[in-house]
């Protein structure tokens, strides 16, 4: 499941490229900085990765999944400062949509 999420999230990010002027950057793998100090994206792109992902989750795995709800997280998380930090974060709210019975037999 980790390398399918992997591939949604990368394919999300990657469509916000049609937008852009310049492609976002993934060549430093997982390690890529999208958002904050480091990240190279704004606000309504990171909006419309978030948004484009959680359709992707909820078209493949059955899943609601809620991205842009941080609220459960301490103030100093950064769920989507790079790549690999948002695939976790995703891979971490399906795993709790799974276990609580919100998603579909995967």
């Amino acid at each position: 499941m980790l390398n399918e999420v992997k591939t949604l999230v990368e394919s999300a990010v990657r469509q916000q490229d049609l937008l852009l002027s310049e492609p976002i950057d993934l060549s430093r793998g997982e390690d890529s900085p999208l958002y904050g100090v480091e990240g190279t994206i704004d606000s309504m792109t990171l909006v419309s990765i978030i948004v484009d992902t959680e359709e992707k989750i909820r078209h493949r795995f059955g899943a609601e999944v809620h991205l842009a709800d941080t609220s459960h997280l301490p103030a100093t998380a950064t769920p989507f400062a790079t790549l690999g930090t948002l695939c976790a974060y995703v891979m971490d709210r399906l795993a709790s949509a799974v276990a609580g019975g919100e998603a579909q037999a995967i």
